[in-house]
């Protein structure tokens, strides 16, 4: 697990980026972002992004320590040019916490968790280059905003900071404690948290393959059954 740079209460500046001055691949990702983008459009583009074997993701530092990144050996014209790298994790983050609420399909949420390694592995290249401008002085932070002073970057929710942290790991096999139940029994959960009257469980990532294998199975079956 790698230590974030940032200091306490202070992550990577945040793009603030409007759409009128965005590049193509930002614009990309602002559509992500809006909270009307259906969940398996979200899902399958950040699967895409990650997976594509032409793709290469590559990050890069401003001089005031923002993470940007962008995709070489593409092309996709609506993925020219650079992006928040914040603005990336902050949907794979939101995603996960999607793929709860909205009760996805076991295969969405197995895809999502797939990704949780590459973007850390992407924020960890990043890191490093922060790392290294923070030392020869190429790159310096600006100072703290008053809303920032004192407060944990994880808590308040920053991408580059909680999945630094590894906090982001297997997010999206969280399952409400109920619905839990009904697909693994009395099997034990990997981790659980509660909140405002609820309580979640989180599946490991073999109970998933499991349950999906099950699911194909019985599947198969039934339309054996029907020839």
């Amino acid at each position: 697990m790698l230590e974030n740079t940032v200091p306490e209460g202070h992550s990577s500046p945040q793009s603030h980026q409007n759409t009128e001055n965005a590049s193509p691949l930002q614009a990309y990702l602002n559509t992500l972002r809006d909270s009307s983008s259906p969940l398996s459009t979200t899902v399958e583009a950040l699967h895409s992004l990650f997976t594509n074997p032409i793709h290469k993701l590559t990050p890069s530092i401003t001089p005031a320590g923002k993470r940007l990144f962008s995709i070489t050996n593409t092309e996709n014209p609506s993925l020219s040019g650079t992006a928040d790298l914040n603005t990336l994790g902050r949907i794979h983050l939101v995603a996960a916490d999607r793929c709860t609420r909205a009760h996805a399909p076991l295969k969405m949420r197995f895809m999502h968790a797939s990704l949780d390694e590459p973007i850390e592995e992407l924020y960890g290249e990043s890191e490093d280059l922060l790392r290294a401008g923070l030392k020869d002085g190429s790159v310096v932070f600006p100072p703290l905003d008053e809303n920032e002073r004192g407060v944990c970057a994880c808590c308040r929710g920053d991408p580059d900071a909680v999945i630094l942290c590894s906090f982001h790991h297997n997010e999206a096999l969280f399952f409400f404690e109920d619905e839990y139940r009904v697909l693994f029994g009395e099997e034990r959960e990997c981790g659980s948290r509660s909140g405002g009257g609820e309580r979640w469980l989180m599946a490991s990532k073999e109970q998933i393959e499991r349950k999906i294998e099950e699911e194909e199975k019985a599947i198969n079956m039934e339309k054996e059954s029907k020839l």
